[in-house]
């Protein structure tokens, strides 16, 4: 006969299960915002940046005001080539994984996705631009396509396809030399509506004048391509992109913190406001963050421990060098710094502040030193764009 159960003894309780930081960064993509959608106005952002899973981090972590103030694009970039223990991914399987997670930490919210970099330079191929977006068609994403009037008449047969099957429009991303010759620029850019079968009102234009390290570069050239933007009133949205930082680091010196001026910020303030004070149409702000922009290059070696720091007209660099306790080191010197924004500002800025203080030597990836920095960086942006008048 067995005995009953002591009913006495209390149960034991089984200790709650912690989220994983990956079901926290899903749970976080799932919160409604009143996202501006497809049009907005000067008060936003156009953030751009290569598709990798730093910025998707630093996207998912910005606070829900932030996020209602940013637009990603991201450029697809090619798999990365194979080595002697991982062979290279093929681009359907390297295109799943990317937008599978801006599918589950980013979605719904809208976002550009341009593949001009899978091909050759200057002429993107139309069939990885097809397989691309029959994946985030596949995916449910809200992914908005980009093309260029300098782009092959194939490539524009595949973007209109796009453009149809999805319904969310497209963006045209203009160099600063399309501008060369202003009297053909109607001609181009009707004739580009017409191709892709859609109306102006459809249209996002993306004015980007690449990396100018010069104040007075960005003023002189994004109010001459705004001037003479054709029918600048009828298009979505406008915007006038640019980038400060540059295509390298590896010459600057290792423990102390080197100034590159926010360029693309100063100087579209300054276009900013000659148009608002002009009554004319004030564009949207675009900007790279703090890498660089242009097309991908492969890194097959860890770069020295460094953040990337933005202040309002500044971005701050430090580097150290590749031995236990960098990393720990510069963050320690950061909040010390008048420039800090403290760490209850992002979550960047909170990972900064808790690297400082911790007793493990360890300097951690490339990847998350991108992370708190993009995210300290968009939230930055949201703040300042957000106290324009």
């Amino acid at each position: 006969m067995s005995k009953d159960k002591d009913s006495s003894r209390p149960e034991k309780t089984k200790k709650p299960t912690t989220p994983s930081k990956t079901a926290l960064r899903i749970e976080r993509a799932k919160v409604v915002i009143p996202h501006a959608g497809h049009g907005f106005n000067f008060k936003h952002h156009v953030f751009i940046a290569k598709l990798k899973r730093g910025e998707i981090w630093a996207l998912n972590h910005l606070s829900f005001a932030a996020k209602v103030a940013v637009t990603p694009l991201f450029e697809m970039w090619p798999p990365d080539p194979g080595t002697a223990t991982k062979p290279a991914k093929s681009l359907p399987q390297h295109t799943t994984d990317l937008l599978t997670r801006v599918s589950t930490e980013w979605s719904p919210l809208p976002f550009y996705l341009d593949t001009q970099y899978l091909g050759v330079p200057g002429a993107p191929s139309p069939a990885n631009a097809n397989t691309v977006f029959e994946i985030a068609r596949a995916l449910n994403l809200n992914a908005v396509p980009v093309t260029s009037p300098i782009f092959s008449p194939q490539f524009q047969q595949v973007i209109a396809s796009v453009v149809a099957k999805d319904g969310k429009g497209v963006m045209f991303r203009l160099p600063v030399n399309f501008f060369d010759n202003p009297l053909n620029l109607p001609g181009y850019l009707n004739g580009l509506v017409v191709a892709l079968g859609t109306s102006r009102d459809n249209v996002d234009i993306l004015i980007d004048l690449a990396y100018r390290p010069s104040i007075t570069e960005v003023q002189q050239l994004g109010s001459y391509a705004l001037d003479n933007l054709p029918f600048i009133a009828d298009w979505r949205t406008v915007t006038l992109a640019s980038g400060c930082f540059p295509q390298s680091i590896s010459t600057d010196p290792l423990g102390t913190w080197i100034p590159y001026s926010r360029t693309d910020w100063l100087g579209w303030s300054a276009v900013a406001s000659q148009r608002a004070n002009s009554g004319k149409r004030v564009p949207t702000y675009g900007d790279y963050g703090v890498r660089c922009g242009g097309a991908p290059a492969y890194i097959p070696n860890t770069p020295d421990p460094n953040l990337r720091y933005s202040a309002p007209d500044t971005i701050w660099v430090r580097k150290g060098a590749k031995t236990p306790g960098s990393m720990r080191a510069i963050c320690a010197d950061l909040i010390k710094k008048p420039f800090f924004s403290g760490p209850a500002f992002s979550e960047g800025d909170a990972q900064i502040a808790l690297k400082a203080t911790t007793t493990k030597p360890t300097n951690g990836q490339p990847e998350q030193w991108i992370q708190w920095c993009t995210n300290h960086h968009v939230e930055l942006c949201a703040s300042q764009i957000q106290s324009l008048p």
